[in-house]
């Protein structure tokens, strides 16, 4: 399944606003606005670059990404967001999307050695998936919402890197 990630920009930043989930997964991921707004006042420390990128499948937007990356550390890689719209779920898009986000960090951040990110705990069929690709949960809370975060490093993580 081939994804790929686009920059979001002034030109195209209206196609991520228009991303929805299905009803009973609203609470899992941030509004479009939201994620794009944190990236933009980065929320994580100006040691951070936040990237939002919008996610294309057969030149259709089909969701978004953002990343907050620490280029100094070797940890403080984060998958701020990720989520594909309500349409195009259930296709293998998820999956891709990860693979192809994790890469890009990768390729961006030769020093990255641990990738990180929040799941809630009502969102089992994300924390499946993410477990599916080697990320394990860290025993952590994210501080603002008090759920899990996870950590994909080592072996899990190398053969990612190409």
């Amino acid at each position: 399944m081939l994804v790929t990630l686009v920059p979001v920009n002034r030109s195209n930043y209206r196609a991520m606003w228009r991303m929805q989930l299905k009803p009973e997964q609203q609470t899992f991921v941030s509004p479009p606005a939201w994620s794009l707004a944190r990236c933009y006042v980065r929320a994580l420390g100006d040691e951070y670059e936040h990237l939002p990128h919008l996610i294309e499948a057969n030149r259709a937007v089909i969701g978004y990404a953002t990343i907050a990356c620490n280029p100094q550390s070797e940890q403080e890689y984060w998958i701020d967001d990720i989520m594909i719209d309500a349409r195009h779920q259930g296709r293998g898009y998820g999956r891709a999307a990860l693979v192809e986000t994790i890469r890009l960090i990768l390729r961006r951040y030769p020093r990255c050695r641990a990738i990180q990110l929040t799941c809630f705990r009502a969102n089992v069929n994300a924390a499946t998936l993410y477990r599916s690709v080697g990320f394990v949960p860290t025993g952590e809370l994210e501080p603002f919402f008090g759920e899990p975060n996870y950590k994909l490093t080592g072996p899990d993580l190398e053969k990612l890197r190409a």
